[in-house]
């Protein structure tokens, strides 16, 4: 019968081991969770990017002329003694007889039955004073590119409406419209994407936050009171594409705002975009009137929520006022408002016999009516009705917004 074999005791190192175990395990950091919020916001970048660059174009403008010769001789033969790859301007090839001369970013949208049609910023189309470029090309994002028409102009605002007419191949693109959102819905701190088709392979997607919301309807007067405010770089070729929202409407357009006569520098960083609360209803009135200056009676307006946030409640509620109606907050002198006696805390409640709600719908009716139309309109004044005949004039230089 064979000795049984000597249990040996555990070396002092591996007692250790078992004593420590539950303690070193314990320090050992958890393991990260996967970054699930990151990536369900980046999916949803990614799905809205899809969405709406097929509706973003490249918007280029060209005017009459060969292309500049050197104003110098040195700069001529600086030119000539240039080397590397040299190729003739695809304007010369394209369209004989013109020259480049802007370029900026646009988006397609559509009113009723309308397919075709694009905002985009009046920048790009400016020659000099009020005449606009002679040949306007929009460029979609597959390379296709079509000649269009100038449908209507805002020069205040600086938007301007296309229409594709010619197409290559008489063959239509997709040009997949856009949908208008509720600027007013959405909440600062908000979620913005910004689009743009610069000249050449470049494209521009930029995100950020809104920042501030616009204060005013009204435009007439206080220009950057109407525009909001997103925390993004955009570069300039960008201006008149959209800024949507993470449904992808389209809740502004992009624009250079010269605020304190620094251009977008004046923002800090930040991006400037018409709502879509204004924006939609000048493009449905700029399309059907066909607009090409900005109609002016020389008023700027509230609206009554405007009223009780600017003077407070308790003025808003001890005001006479009619049951509809937007407040005249102020008269510019001279203007046919001026001359026609209409004066600063009057309520503007019938435009030529249309009921007015909001300054949208001023808005909307003063560009439907257009330049030189004369139109009657219904005041409100110290709880008495009074009716005022005005003839719609262009906005002169001196009434600006400021």
């Amino acid at each position: 019968m064979r000795a049984p074999c000597p249990v040996r005791p555990p070396s002092i190192a591996a007692l250790l081991v078992l004593l420590l175990a539950p303690v070193l395990h314990a320090q050992d950091p958890p393991a990260a969770p996967p970054p699930r919020t990151a990536l369900a916001l980046q999916q949803d970048f990614v799905q809205i990017a899809a969405q709406v660059f097929p509706s973003v174009v490249s918007v280029r403008t060209f005017v009459r002329g060969a292309t500049p010769a050197p104003a110098t001789k040195e700069a001529a033969a600086a030119l000539a003694a240039q080397s590397g790859w040299v190729a003739a301007p695809s304007s010369e090839r394209d369209y004989p007889g013109f020259r480049p001369h802007r370029h900026a970013s646009g988006f397609f949208v559509a009113a009723g039955d309308a397919e075709g049609e694009v905002l985009t910023t009046l920048t790009a189309l400016r020659v000099d004073g009020e005449q606009l470029a002679d040949l306007v090309e929009v460029e979609t994002m597959d390379g296709q590119r079509m000649l269009a028409d100038v449908v209507g102009i805002e020069p205040t605002l600086r938007l301007a409406v296309l229409r594709c007419a010619v197409f290559p191949s008489w063959a239509k693109p997709s040009m997949r419209p856009l949908r208008f959102g509720d600027s007013d819905t959405v909440p600062v701190g908000a979620w913005m994407l910004g689009f743009g088709d610069p000249l050449g392979p470049e494209r521009f997607l930029g995100t950020g936050l809104l920042v501030a919301k616009p204060s005013r309807d009204c435009y007439q007067e206080l220009l950057s009171a109407t525009y909001m405010q997103a925390t993004m770089l955009v570069p300039p070729d960008a201006e008149g594409g959209p800024l949507v929202d993470l449904d992808g409407n389209v809740v502004g357009i992009l624009a250079r705002l010269d605020v304190g006569g620094a251009g977008q520098a004046a923002g800090l960083g930040s991006a400037w975009a018409l709502p879509s609360k204004i924006l939609q209803g000048l493009y449905e009135s700029i399309r059907v009137a066909g607009t090409t200056r900005s109609p002016w009676l020389g008023l700027s307006v509230m609206s009554r929520a405007e009223i009780a946030t600017t003077r407070g409640l308790p003025a808003f509620t001890a005001m006479k006022k009619p049951n509809h109606g937007i407040l005249i907050e102020n008269v510019f002198a001279p203007s046919p408002a001026a001359t026609a006696g209409i004066r600063p805390d009057d309520f503007l409640t019938h435009f030529a016999g249309v009921q007015i709600h909001a300054p949208v719908d001023f808005q909307r009716q003063l560009y439907l009516a257009g330049v030189g139309a004369a139109v009657e309109l219904k005041m409100f004044r110290d709880g008495r009705e009074y009716t005022a005949t005005v003839t719609i004039e262009p906005r002169p230089a001196a009434a600006q917004p400021r």
